[in-house]
């Protein structure tokens, strides 16, 4: 129930005022449902499918292009990988052009599991978006690329200001 049907507490009224409160709610919410979702059929989580899927589509790739397009620290990608590799879904090697770098790549079995996940993640995205008109959908989407362009320019302000903050502790950039 939207938090407009019901009685508001004033925690409530005040939130439903910020954007990116009600933004990061609803990102909450499908994340757990996803959560739920990955566990009960794959047996991995958000994060693992995340770095999955974008293996599944650019392979190899390094972790740092990895954790720009999925909006996580390096740790966090680094973390889920350890845990795809002890799974057998994932293999990193060393870069054919920079020893220094390691690259990522799917085993058969990680292209096995994102062929079974593919599906499930089709059939909730068509279920989430069938709520809305085409052009609903599509006045979404351009506003959701326009608010994440703002604050992708918020977060670079927000660095900064911080003239101590190491570069390489700076979330990378998504690539567009």
């Amino acid at each position: 129930m939207p938090i407009s049907d019901r009685t508001k507490n004033p925690s409530e009224a005040a939130a439903e005022k910020l954007l990116a409160f009600r933004v990061l709610s609803l990102g909450q919410l499908l994340n757990r449902g996803l959560a739920a979702l990955l566990d009960r059929h794959l047996g991995m989580s958000v994060r693992q499918w995340r770095v999955l899927f974008y293996l599944a589509n650019s392979e190899p790739d390094s972790v740092q292009n990895i954790a720009a397009f999925c909006r996580y620290d390096k740790s966090q990608v680094s973390r889920a990988i350890s845990e795809l590799q002890d799974k057998k879904l994932v293999r990193t090697a060393a870069s054919a052009a920079d020893g220094r770098r390691l690259e990522v790549s799917l085993t058969s079995a990680g292209r096995a599991a994102y062929a079974r996940g593919l599906p499930l993640s089709q059939a909730r995205h068509d279920s989430l978006v069938d709520c809305l008109s085409a052009q609903e959908l599509r006045a979404f989407e351009r506003i959701m690329d326009k608010l994440s362009d703002r604050a992708q320019d918020l977060l670079d302000e927000a660095y900064e200001a911080e003239p101590g903050q190491p570069a390489e502790k700076r979330p990378a950039r998504a690539r567009a």
